[in-house]
């Protein structure tokens, strides 16, 4: 079990990490700050998690967290020149991401004995506060404050897990899979298809 989280671990990490670099390169930064972006969506919900939980940051741990990213940024820069500006490569990458590190952000709380709301929204902060940061810095509304079906579908994945972690006793690694597959199949609809959440009409 810890073998499978630690790979989806570095997994997610490089995911969040090349939508960052891919959206920098969408604002024709220097490599630099593809670096920066990078390791700003990569590491920033697990950050802002482990701060809130009260525990060691992973990545003032494990600095190899910080190589990953620097690495997916380094090897995006040089791809970008053969994805096209049309494609959907950064909104994959994301959902990627985003399925990978619902379900971490809420085992990660169940193994520190908080109770399932507190779980299923420590998975969705290690899923979206990173992206929400990358935006902001760049000057972009925030996927996750827009229409996109995007929390909902991390909360749906987070839910799943702690379902089936902690009131199925389906532990292990059928657990991890039925959360991540469940938070990426509702996101992949929705890019598929545009399907998007009704939005407030607003004050009269």
């Amino acid at each position: 079990m810890l073998t499978l989280l630690f790979v989806i671990n570095l997994a997610g990490t490089a995911a969040f990490a090349v939508s960052g670099a891919l959206l920098a390169a969408k604002k024709k930064m220097d490599w630099v700050g593809f670096i920066f972006i990078a390791n700003v969506t990569g590491i920033g919900g697990g950050t802002l998690r482990d701060v809130i939980l009260d525990v060691p940051v992973f990545w003032l741990v494990d600095w190899y967290y910080i190589i990953i990213c620097s690495v997916s940024a380094i090897v995006t820069y040089f791809a970008t020149q053969q994805i096209s500006r049309k494609s959907k490569a950064l909104l994959w990458a994301d959902a990627i991401g985003m399925a990978l590190f619902s379900v971490l952000g809420a085992q990660k709380a169940l193994s520190l004995g908080a109770d399932l709301p507190v779980a299923v929204i420590m998975g969705v902060f290690s899923a979206c506060l990173g992206g929400i940061v990358r935006d902001v810095i760049l000057n972009d509304v925030p996927v996750v404050f827009q229409k996109e079906i995007y929390i909902t579908a991390s909360l749906c994945g987070a839910i799943a897990f702690c379902v089936c972690d902690a009131m199925l006793s389906i532990t292990g690694f059928y657990a991890v899979a039925i959360g991540c597959v469940v938070a990426f199949v509702v996101r992949a609809i929705a890019i598929l298809t545009n399907l998007s959440m009704p939005a407030h009409k607003g004050l009269q």
